[in-house]
């Protein structure tokens, strides 16, 4: 009961904000030169004062999912050499062997999620950058 109501939730929070970034979209699209002119002005203005000018919006997420996903595979070989480590101070206890089998299990497949994630995201990246004719530090 309790999954179909936080799914429930998730696709109208989803449907919400889809329908708000095409709003937006459509907005966007609707504005003259001059005013995108003075949207893109002020943008400039902003990033050189706060100092985040220097990389795109873009290229910020990127390089942020890049680090969680470092992250997640940091910690999963972790894990693996504590499910290793488990095994082999278990002393023939098979209870700690299966638990140590689990967690290794486990965490080999995590691993593998967050490699397979890191190669489409990766990938994604690389193929956004190429069609915007974008570098990958951020300068143009």
């Amino acid at each position: 009961m309790n999954k179909k109501i936080i799914i429930l939730i998730l696709i109208v929070i989803l449907g919400v904000a889809g329908t708000g970034l095409t709003k937006l979209s459509a907005a966007t699209n609707t504005l003259g030169t001059e005013t995108k002119a003075d949207l893109d002005e002020q943008d400039d203005a902003f990033l050189s004062a706060t100092g985040l000018g220097t990389i795109s919006f873009s290229l910020m997420i990127s390089n942020i999912i890049k680090i969680l996903l470092s992250w997640l595979g940091v910690i999963f070989i972790i894990l693996i050499i504590y499910g290793g480590f488990m095994w082999m101070t278990s002393a023939g206890n098979e209870e700690k062997i299966e638990k140590a089998k689990k967690i290794l299990v486990s965490s080999i497949i995590g691993l593998t999620i967050v490699l397979a994630a890191y190669a489409i995201t990766y990938f994604v990246i690389d193929a956004v950058l190429k069609a915007t004719n974008a570098s990958r530090s951020g300068l143009n």
